[in-house]
């Protein structure tokens, strides 16, 4: 709960030092934005990091087979 809180916090100060143009507040929002980003980010974004590592794993398995197969040259051969 305390990094959702952190977060709604960052948005809150992101959109008052917008709305107001005060750059010390624009710099203490990127302050605990990057602390989020650090040590938030895997607790918040952990479903969404293993959703995508796995998107990517499966990817690359495409890939490398792509890879193999057009480099063995048998893709493109008429039979």
């Amino acid at each position: 709960m305390k990094w959702y809180g952190l977060l709604f916090l960052a948005v809150v100060l992101f959109l008052t030092a917008m709305a107001t143009k005060q750059v010390l507040l624009n710099l203490i929002v990127i302050g605990l934005a990057v602390y989020i980003y650090k040590y938030g980010s895997p607790i918040l974004f952990k479903e969404y990091d293993e959703k995508r590592k796995k998107k990517l794993e499966e990817s690359e398995a495409v890939r490398e087979a792509a890879k193999t197969a057009l480099q063995s040259g048998n893709l493109l051969r008429k039979k």
